[in-house]
């Protein structure tokens, strides 16, 4: 466990007469050492440092960092880009009071990472020949399990290991996107309720709202890798695109898919040590963000800097931290704003709330409004209502806030729609044109033409930890245009059933707004499709299909609202793990009458996951 004060300025942690150096942020946009004749030499060093996550102006933290030899130190660690078949030599000094440990620095095409030792204040070189192309990492560890990524004073000590195909020149423009996680348990007295561990998060060494503004335009080809250099899972989504998924890594090893494994998804799950490649094209301007979906990780409460009442009616500054990049997108020249389609369908969703639900919290609902008289605003809905749209029919979507105090804000998860509609209050829009939050008392008008039929999610863009864990989120279904509602389909919505102050609490699964869930009925010889919402805060959820002979089989139709290509789309065994954002689309089909479980397991790596079990009866 990290113990610390929190510092302002380099002096005050000062060693001796000199001062402690800052770690400066890296952007990971220039390669280390110097390549020449196929050999890349590189030298770095492990050292201590201030790291500042808010920018100098704010406080810093004193930790392990890496270097080039003779530069300052960086977060994350100097990035290592080489084409496939380059020799490497990478000389590393340890100059911390400590051993370290180090993995990464080797070829990736073996089934297993090697660990190589250096003692404190001692130098090694490593050499090897980077054959395998792929996005990789590489970590040192001075404390704790060797194989796993540090958590404190040692969790700056990673940075990017790139391996380009050979004879290719790199993207200038692509980005290199290092998450990094720091848990920092401080010494100055915490808020009553607060955790006193707190999550201190960054990519590429900043965090939320100091993170680099990534700029692009309307029809550009955007290319990122990105990598957790944490020991954390990160659930990682992307506001109005769709993204399509090049590679997928564990730190060992990187698939990189043919364009047939290719898929696209808006929310992709990341384990400790993982890494991903993605691409997608901006098709509207505005304003977009790029963050992890666990609420904890993106709270202004986890700030270094101390924190006042977060200023919901501009959301993205003040009540939001650590994993977040801003994404803004320009209009091409000479091109007018798309005009809104005139709506051919009105719905009115109510903001509700009503007091000691949740013991003494209160709880939370969505209400679509069915008539001309609204829901009493102390009415409460669990689940909030289901959504159900028209792909390619305009729509406006009037939010009303009935809340005694609380602003509101609805995120249209996985919907491609105008900026100005999607939901993060003070960041949503462009220009002057930046959309508000919801006062009490007060409406917003929404409007879309969802592109695609499939499976979203809607939910607050405001005070999360709060709001969402208490019922502000609900299942949203886009049908084609002629399909009628299909009333063989089976619709799961998981999410919490109250809030929490700790990331790590057990907390059960909210199933439709039970924890009681009632038995799943299907038909033999019928085809069933299966919707997966996944809406937690901050748990993984593994869902299961079983038997008593063990795991049955079904078919994968669609991942985050967009349908599988055909390939993909095939019948394997049931069983799928989904992050907070995630939506899937299964088929299960049987062919007699027999029970059945589907199995709810909440943190299923940890030493005792809560498992729910919910009868499947088939008739």
């Amino acid at each position: 466990m990290l113990l610390t004060f929190l510092v302002v300025g380099q002096l005050a942690l000062a060693r001796g007469p000199a001062p402690v150096p800052a770690i400066r942020p890296n952007d990971n946009r220039a390669a280390a050492g110097q390549l020449a004749r196929g050999v890349l030499t590189v030298s770095l060093v492990a050292q201590r440092g201030l790291w500042y996550p808010e920018t100098s102006a704010g406080p810093g933290l004193p930790l392990a960092a890496f270097a080039e030899e003779g530069k300052p130190g960086t977060a994350p660690g100097p990035m290592i880009r080489v084409p496939a078949g380059t020799d490497l030599r990478v000389t590393i000094r340890n100059a911390l009071e400590k051993p370290m440990t180090l993995r990464g620095f080797q070829d990736h095409g073996s089934a297993a990472l090697d660990t190589f030792e250096i003692a404190a204040g001692a130098t090694r070189e490593l050499r090897f020949r980077a054959n395998t192309p792929g996005t990789f990492l590489y970590w040192g560890r001075t404390e704790g399990t060797p194989g796993v990524i540090g958590t404190s004073d040692d969790a700056l000590l990673s940075g990017a290991l790139i391996v380009d195909p050979p004879a290719t020149v790199p993207d200038v423009d692509e980005r290199i996107l290092v998450i990094s996680m720091v848990v920092d348990t401080p010494r100055a007295p915490t808020p009553a309720g607060e955790p006193r561990e707190r999550e201190v998060a960054a990519v590429n060494g900043l965090g939320w709202p100091y993170t680099e503004r990534l700029d692009y335009t309307v029809g550009s080809s955007v290319h990122w890798r990105v990598i957790n250099a944490t020991n954390a899972v990160h659930p990682m989504h992307l506001h109005g695109f769709y993204f399509t998924v090049l590679s997928r890594g564990d730190g060992t090893r990187d698939t990189v898919y043919t364009e047939s494994q290719q898929r696209q998804g808006v929310t992709e799950f990341m384990l400790p040590a993982s890494t991903m490649a993605l691409s997608w094209v901006p098709t509207r301007p505005g304003n977009w963000l790029f963050h992890c979906h666990l609420i904890f990780h993106i709270d202004a409460k986890w700030r270094l800097s101390p924190v006042r009442a977060a200023d919901h009616s501009n959301h993205a500054m003040t009540g939001m931290s650590g994993l977040v990049v801003g994404v803004r997108v320009a209009p091409t020249r000479n091109v007018m704003p798309a005009r809104e389609a005139l709506a051919r369908r009105s719905l009115r969703l109510l903001v509700t709330e009503r007091p000691n639900v949740f013991g003494a919290k209160p709880g939370f609902s969505f209400i679509l409004q069915e008539g001309a008289m609204p829901p009493a605003a102390d009415s409460v809905r669990f689940p909030s209502s289901t959504i159900v749209l028209r792909r390619h029919e305009p729509t406006s979507i009037t939010v009303v806030n009935r809340m005694k105090t609380n602003m509101a804000s609805v995120h249209w998860h996985g919907i491609e729609l105008e900026s100005y509609y999607d939901g993060v209050a003070g960041w949503s829009g462009a220009g002057e044109r930046v959309a508000p939050a919801v006062a009490p008392g007060d409406s917003f008008v929404v409007h879309m033409t969802p592109d695609r039929a499939g499976t979203f999610i809607y939910h607050t863009h405001t005070d999360e930890t709060q709001q969402l864990m208490s019922g502000l989120y609900g299942p949203l279904l886009v049908l084609d245009e002629n399909a009628a509602l299909d009333t063989t389909e089976r619709l799961m919505l998981i999410g919490d059933g109250g809030p929490t102050n700790s990331p790590r609490a057990a907390v059960a699964a909210f199933i439709n707004g039970s924890t009681d869930p009632p038995p799943i009925e299907l038909r033999s010889g019928q085809g069933h499709r299966l919707r997966l919402v996944s809406i937690s805060a901050a748990h993984l959820r593994r869902v299961r299909l079983v038997s008593e002979s063990g795991l049955e089989q079904w078919r994968a139709l669609a991942k985050d609202g967009a349908d599988l290509p055909p390939r993909q789309s095939n019948v394997r065994p049931a069983s799928v793990d989904l992050g907070p954002g995630e939506t899937a689309d299964f088929e299960i089909r049987r062919s007699g009458r027999e029970v059945l479980t589907l199995e709810i397991i909440t943190a299923p790596r940890a030493a005792k996951p809560h498992v729910m079990r919910i009868p499947v009866i088939v008739r």
